[in-house]
């Protein structure tokens, strides 16, 4: 019921204009949602080709051959395609003021328009880029981080509902050895970054603990509305008679530190390394089965379920009423 497509990572991933458009013609006759990552493929692969017969090999020209007019030019571009097929579109991890404009513009129009974020555009900036010995590869993931002034348009964007998802484009590769493809061509860097176990933390810590957003609007934001733009609420996404019973209790008093260490996953390193929150999960709850206790994996695997989801704009039946 949702289709990602890239407009970047020419040679790779990205489509063409014609085949984004095709796809979104047929999202509209058949109830699907488009999701887009909108930065502008050619004029990228231009800059980059430029910036390496230049000799600009360190992991910082990665943010500076994908400005952020470029993921501005294509989001609004996206917008102008989705709205002539009649398709729904998503925008999927906007890093900057270029791409909020244009979505902010669609939605006060009333399109069927929507965008998330990352949680590491929040705090992650163009200068971790920069860090000596090679660190600056850490933060390398697409669209990268931007200077530190777009960090408060998107808070912003999230609190007025011109965002309405944060999400964390969680895709880990270890420092060592897998960043390190590119130690002599920030090109060959693997674009991507640890994130998905970090993203309740930072959010309660530095957006509703900073009256930044409420705390129901981060449920919202990270719960909720995906649930309503995937096709599955209110089987998903709120607590209520008849939905599965998927619950976190998080203590908002717990002090926690934030390292490689405490993470689950193998990656190496981690965004928010040496970051200190408070407010922790201690439980997570499956359709009432216990999968995390006191911040440890308890739950044996195979509990987990398919779940169809609906069309968008359609609601998902609590299974018993199906």
């Amino acid at each position: 019921t949702s289709y990602k497509l890239f407009m970047a990572y020419k040679g790779a991933l990205m489509v063409d204009d014609e085949t984004l458009f095709k796809t979104m013609e047929v999202a509209a006759e058949t109830g699907a949602l488009v999701m887009v990552h909108a930065e502008n493929g050619d004029a990228i692969d231009v800059l980059v080709k430029q910036a390496l017969a230049a000799g600009n090999t360190a992991p910082h020209f990665h943010a500076l051959t994908r400005p952020p007019e470029l993921e501005g030019e294509a989001t609004n571009r996206a917008i102008q395609l989705a709205r002539i097929a009649g398709s729904p579109l998503y925008v999927v991890h906007v890093s900057c003021r270029e791409a909020v404009e244009p979505i902010a513009r669609a939605r006060e129009q009333g399109w069927d328009v929507w965008g998330e974020t990352c949680t590491q555009y929040f705090f992650v900036d163009y200068t971790h880029l920069e860090r000596p010995d090679f660190e600056g590869a850490k933060y390398v993931y697409t669209p990268p981080p931007r200077p530190k002034e777009h960090q408060e348009v998107l808070w912003h964007a999230i609190r007025s509902d011109i965002l309405s998802v944060v999400s964390t484009d969680h895709c880990a590769f270890l420092w060592d050895g897998q960043k390190t493809m590119g130690k002599d061509d920030f090109s060959k860097i693997p674009n991507g970054g640890p994130g998905l176990e970090n993203r309740l933390h930072m959010m309660h810590e530095f957006g509703v603990r900073t009256e930044r957003i409420s705390l129901n609007r981060m449920v919202e934001l990270l719960s909720t509305n995906p649930a309503k733009l995937f096709g599955l609420y209110p089987r998903k996404g709120t607590i209520a008679p008849g939905s599965d019973a998927d619950i976190v209790v998080f203590d908002p008093e717990k002090r926690y530190l934030i390292t490689a260490e405490t993470q689950h996953s193998r990656s190496d390193y981690n965004l928010y390394e040496g970051t200190e929150v408070t407010g922790s999960p201690e439980v997570v709850l499956l359709r009432g089965t216990v999968l995390v206790d006191n911040g440890e994996l308890v739950a044996e695997p195979g509990v987990g379920q398919f779940v169809e989801r609906a069309a968008f704009g359609q609601e998902l039946l609590p299974a018993a009423a199906r």
